[in-house]
């Protein structure tokens, strides 16, 4: 299993990984019941430091 400190780079989500619809490591579709909030990560991109809010399934969201 991932650690949840190992994100993979934004630049290879997808869009909906990137709003936090889907796992930012398998992709599945997630809603407000089967979704790990992984708290707030700061990343560069396009030259600032921009929040993001990822989140997993449970599978990978260690619950």
């Amino acid at each position: 299993m991932d650690t949840l400190d190992e994100l993979p780079p934004l630049s290879e989500l997808s869009e909906q990984q990137v709003r936090g619809t889907a796992c930012v490591f398998c992709g599945i579709h997630l809603d407000n019941a089967t979704a790990v909030d992984l708290g707030e990560r700061r990343t560069g991109r396009a030259g600032a430091t921009v929040r993001w809010f990822p989140r997993a399934c449970t599978g990978h969201g260690g619950t």
